[in-house]
């Protein structure tokens, strides 16, 4: 980012501001410390001077306490750690937030026993979910026993949190979840205040099996939707037959997230000729994303079965392009694919040809073809030849230096897409993630660029120049993590990993709380979300703006 450029349009730094009441200037502004929060300077004196503050006001405490912690490192955790002891609430939360995404071993032994002598129910969740999030070698036992144990539904909610992030994020640290009470999850998958957290949990491991399934089988058809949709994929990953019937029955589901966590679930049943007629079923269906999801899910030797090869081969003449190309890329799994479409797509204008053409060009391993196809003057053809005789991981940016200034905020961001506008509310409390995006925006970066990653049931990711996912800017941005949950709507910047984020962003298009205290949600879709779920790989862009709050 420019400074010239936010200086601008935007608001002087509190440091540098009139206007403010006398009260606040006394101790520190918060765009004080969002400034030296996003320079990763724990030891500058602003955050002494505020938490040493006797008139800082509760809300710039708690700026304070997570700025700290997205910074990390021992120096911001031993400014932390006493406020897990401090009399408001609210403040002991921001401290167990900040010291989970700070993830420093040190401050597990604090973490613990706060849980012990914690009496609101908000903080006991947010210290389980922190406990998670750090990713140590005992918090797998320590959060099974809380579910095992514990009467308190939000402790018991941020420790199935947190083991789904751990389960998610550290894998290295956890072992069998055997010992986990089935009896108790299938009464918290019961309750509404803890169902998606154990549905998700259930999700990403697996403790079912063909010994405990039929209490859970029986339940599903009382679950939301989108907890009904996590319980199928649990169901199905055991492998029993007798699901199937279940599994196929959602296929037809009204929730989009159903019936593509159904198509999914099919995966599994890799020699069962039903699981076959699933995918043909869902083949059959007139929506791209069921059609998208079932292409998807062939497994290359069910490409064996003449009805089902025949199916594929037709979507190769759909009028749907993703449809087209999911359609080369399975037949290209199962060394079916058609080499001289694969050539034809080789000069198409459309991003979703060149990507299933140089997927089939790849599979063939014919280096002399790829060293001539690394030469192409279309991108995403060049780019998937040079990966696979070169393979190398991508690596983020440098960090942009911290700007002086950030805009009004919070501001509001119109996204004309192909399929309608999308409407985007930014945040105050990630403003240098939402400077970042404002200046893109005016700057025109994101038009004529692309939906390039659209899974369904999970995310669109835009952002790419190109339509492969190249294109990006050339530098990274800090992450501004916050409470905030990544549910249907919110706005995420995509990463490579801690402080990686650029132009790319996701729409989350369901409940994804796996990604939660990981990626920063820096807006949300306030219109148009309708238009978000129907977005599809390399939909366009067409112009953005800010526009008047």
């Amino acid at each position: 980012m420019k400074h010239g450029y936010l200086a601008m349009m935007g608001l002087v730094l509190g440091l540098f501001s009139a206007g403010f009441s006398a009260k606040t200037s006394a101790c520190v502004h918060p765009n004080d410390i969002y400034y030296w929060a996003d320079m990763r300077d724990a030891e500058h004196f602003k955050f002494d001077e505020a938490l040493n503050c006797d008139d800082l006001t509760p809300e710039t405490l708690e700026i304070t306490l997570i700025s700290l912690g997205r910074i990390g490192g021992d120096v911001a955790v031993k400014k932390i750690r006493p406020y897990l002891k401090h009399k408001q609430p609210r403040i002991r939360e921001a401290a167990a937030f900040a010291l989970g995404i700070a993830k420093e071993p040190q401050a597990v032994i604090e973490i613990i026993t706060a849980l012990e002598s914690e009496p609101s129910p908000q903080v006991q969740y947010r210290l389980a979910l922190a406990l998670g999030n750090m990713g140590h070698k005992d918090a797998q036992t320590k959060l099974t026993k809380m579910i095992n144990q514990e009467q308190s539904i939000q402790k018991v909610r941020g420790a199935i949190h947190g083991l789904m992030l751990l389960a998610t994020f550290h894998k290295d640290q956890t072992s069998s979840f055997d010992s986990l009470e089935l009896k108790r999850l299938l009464t918290f998958l019961n309750n509404q205040d803890t169902q998606l957290e154990t549905s998700y949990l259930l999700a990403r491991t697996s403790l079912l099996n063909s010994g405990n399934l039929t209490p859970f089988l029986e339940i599903t058809p009382e679950l939301s939707p989108a907890a009904k949709a996590n319980l199928i994929r649990a169901l199905a990953k055991t492998k029993q037959r007798q699901l199937l019937p279940t599994v196929l029955s959602h296929l037809e589901s009204e929730h989009i997230g159903v019936r593509v966590n159904a198509i999914r679930s099919l995966a599994n049943y890799t020699d069962n000729p039903v699981a076959i007629a699933g995918v043909l079923q869902a083949l059959s269906y007139d929506d791209v994303i069921s059609q998208v999801t079932a292409l998807q899910t062939i497994q290359a030797r069910w490409l064996k079965s003449p009805e089902l090869l025949n199916s594929v081969n037709a979507k190769l003449h759909h009028e749907n392009s993703w449809v087209q190309s999911e359609a080369l890329q399975t037949l290209t799994r199962g060394d079916e694919g058609d080499k001289e479409l694969a050539k034809h797509w080789l000069e198409s204008k459309d991003p979703n040809h060149q990507r299933a053409a140089i997927t089939y060009f790849v599979k063939q391993e014919d280096e002399q073809a790829l060293e001539e196809l690394s030469k192409s003057n279309k991108a995403i053809i060049a780019n998937g030849a040079k990966q696979a005789l070169k393979p190398e991981p991508e690596i983020a940016e440098d960090a942009s230096k911290t700007d002086d200034a950030i805009p009004e905020l919070p501001a509001i961001v119109e996204l004309k897409t192909i399929k309608g506008t999308i409407t985007i509310k930014l945040f105050a409390d990630t403003p240098y993630t939402s400077a970042n995006f404002i200046e893109l925006v005016e700057k025109g970066f994101y038009n004529n660029t692309y939906f390039h990653r659209v899974i369904p049931n999970f995310v669109a990711q835009g952002g790419s120049k190109v339509g492969d996912g190249s294109g990006n800017v050339d530098y990274s941005i800090r992450e501004e993590l916050s409470y905030r949950s990544h549910l249907p709507g919110t706005v995420g910047m995509a990463t490579l990993g801690k402080d990686t984020g650029g132009a790319q962003f996701f729409i989350n298009t369901a409940p994804n709380l796996h990604l939660d205290s990981n990626y920063t949600i820096f807006g949300k879709v306030i219109d148009g979300m309708g238009v978000a779920i129907k977005l599809e790989q390399n939909d366009k862009v067409i112009s953005a703006k800010v526009i008047t709050d």
